[in-house]
């Protein structure tokens, strides 16, 4: 294939883009690099994570709500694939910036939706979030619950996401997959991201926010969410929404227990309330997934930490110099 993965210097992007390149499909990775969180760690990303891929990436440095690079990266290159996943991502900066989200997530959806159209893409992947799911109580999460009332603007971005890609779908039978994931980490990953977070906190012996001793997350390893993208890539037909987790509903207590045993020194923990507009639990219900191109996580959180903390010891201070 020739696939376009839109921010593709992002966390997931890279990972899919190493994994594409090393079964021999082309990548062209567009992204902006913005500072959302430090450049440097996006930069880092596309200069380290390619050295033992057959081929690199082509890097676009761009804007997905520049219609006219789009159009230009997708002919230029012969794309016959986009893996959609550029987005800002988080609950909580959603709040206080729901315009840029509006604009990034929702607008950029349409013009990637667009492009792709307009230049005989065979097939969509587009990025959606555990988020949309907002109170819902019942779990674990499924694909048919109604995901009509959102609980943060990100969430709300993330449902349009899947509402343009199905009328995209309907009006011009490209087949799209919208993939929800659930609170992905591992090597790479976001600096504001828990896991990261509190890596850095407990090495440095700072105290650590937990969010509530009774809150739950499907902790998602990344190498089980490459799984699922190119999974769904490979299989994409007509229009479906999957739910990529790890199956396994996490109590914060037993995510810093992992990372305490990973880094080998205690935490300091203080608990704090949850903000408005996270949710209290996810827990994902991948039933579909398994059925319909046998997505099967394997990664405990107990092992991705080990995993991830590997990573931050090698890693961290050689990107944030």
């Amino acid at each position: 294939m020739n696939v376009l993965i839109t921010g593709g210097a992002g966390f997931i992007g890279s990972h899919v883009a190493h994994a594409l390149l090393s079964r021999g499909d082309s990548v062209v990775l567009i992204d902006d690099f913005n500072d959302r969180y430090d450049p440097r760690l996006k930069e880092a990303r596309v200069a380290n994570m390619f050295s033992d891929s057959p081929k690199l990436p082509v890097v676009v440095r761009g804007d997905i709500l520049d219609q006219v690079l789009l159009e230009k990266t997708i002919q230029e290159h012969n794309i016959d694939s986009v893996i959609h996943l550029a987005a800002w991502a988080s609950v909580q900066p959603s709040i206080e910036r729901p315009r840029v989200y509006s604009d990034v997530n929702v607008t950029g959806t349409v013009s990637v939706l667009e492009a792709a159209r307009k230049h005989g893409v065979k097939r969509i992947v587009a990025a959606s979030s555990s988020s949309v799911y907002g109170g819902i109580t019942d779990m674990p999460f499924r694909e048919d619950m109604n995901i009509m009332h959102p609980i943060s603007p990100y969430a709300a971005t993330k449902g349009a996401t899947e509402l343009m890609c199905a009328t995209w779908n309907h009006l011009y039978n490209i087949p799209t997959t919208c993939l929800r994931f659930f609170t992905v980490y591992g090597p790479w990953g976001r600096p504001e991201m828990a896991i990261f977070s509190f890596t850095k906190a407990i090495l440095a012996g700072e105290t650590i926010k937990m969010r509530g001793k009774n809150t739950m997350r499907d902790f998602t390893y990344i190498d089980d969410i490459v799984q699922g993208v190119i999974g769904a890539l490979d299989n994409a037909n007509g229009y479906h929404v999957y739910n990529i987790g790890e199956s396994d509903g996490v109590p914060l207590p037993r995510m810093i227990s992992a990372l305490e045993n990973a880094i080998g020194k205690k935490a300091i923990v203080a608990e704090v309330p949850l903000p408005a507009g996270d949710i209290p639990a996810t827990l994902a219900d991948i039933t579909e997934a398994k059925k319909d191109f046998a997505y099967s996580p394997i990664t405990s959180i107990e092992d991705g930490t080990k995993q991830f903390v590997a990573w931050y010891k090698q890693w961290h201070d050689n990107i944030f110099v």
